[in-house]
């Protein structure tokens, strides 16, 4: 998926936690679709931005979480 300014969503991977930056207001949908593969994570705003932030937890292979967003919404 990409944002509305063209950039690809992507998983960063910073400190041995993996994040994703969303857009605003979209950060719960993606969470949930995480979820229906047996991934929690937690949704964060990115403060002064327009976006938010998915907190994933616990240990998720970054190619496996970053397929999984990539076919989000296809």
């Amino acid at each position: 998926m990409r944002t509305d300014d063209g950039e690809e969503l992507k998983v960063i991977t910073h400190s041995g936690r993996q994040s994703v930056r969303v857009p605003y207001g979209r950060g719960e949908e993606l969470r949930h679709r995480l979820a229906s593969h047996g991934i929690t994570a937690k949704v964060s705003p990115a403060a002064g931005t327009p976006f938010e932030r998915l907190e994933v937890e616990g240990d998720v292979p970054a190619d496996v979480l970053q397929a999984i967003v990539d076919k989000w919404e296809r």
